[in-house]
């Protein structure tokens, strides 16, 4: 995994941490909830699909790299 990925990964954790902790809170409107978790989907398929790279790329690597 190459520095930028790592990021990716790490802002995404950050972010969804963050998420969590505002849904947590009972003073959240339910509209805010609902855009919220419609973000924390989109940031799961995000990291999903990273996951997914990195797995290509570590299947089209030479053995000995990986």
């Amino acid at each position: 995994m190459d520095d930028s990925t790592r990021q990716s990964f790490v802002e995404i954790r950050d972010r969804l941490d963050e998420i969590a902790s505002q849904v947590r809170g009972d003073d959240i409107p339910l509209d805010a909830a609902l855009d919220l978790y419609d973000e924390a989907v989109k940031l799961g398929m995000k990291a999903t699909e990273l996951l997914e790279t990195i797995e290509d790329d570590n299947r089209d690597a030479p053995e000995e790299t990986r």
